[in-house]
């Protein structure tokens, strides 16, 4: 039992840690930057003052680049996961690791 709570610990401390990390994904023109936590909270959205008289060019930007930095959130949050688990799970016999 104590084994689970240790690896239950570490994963919230994962978590605690993931979602006080942040990182900015950027389009591929540069007229949006968008700032979001490793957890996938946004904290912060900036858009260059020239898309906002395109409302669709403006959505499709939006769109794109926020897809692309939750594809990043969940590659990293797997990869975290597993270095968790690997650390945490390692030395119960039969888990393959």
């Amino acid at each position: 039992m104590g084994k689970l709570q240790s690896v239950r610990k570490d994963f919230e401390n994962l978590k605690d840690r993931l979602d006080g990390e942040t990182f900015t994904e950027i389009s591929a023109d540069g007229t949006v930057s968008i700032t979001l936590s490793k957890l996938a909270t946004i904290h912060d959205i900036q858009i260059a003052s020239g898309l906002l008289s395109d409302k669709e060019q403006l959505e499709d930007t939006l769109v794109v680049t926020l897809n692309k930095a939750l594809d990043e959130v969940k590659r990293n949050a797997i990869e975290e996961a597993k270095r968790t688990a690997q650390s945490s799970l390692g030395g119960i016999p039969g888990l393959p690791m």
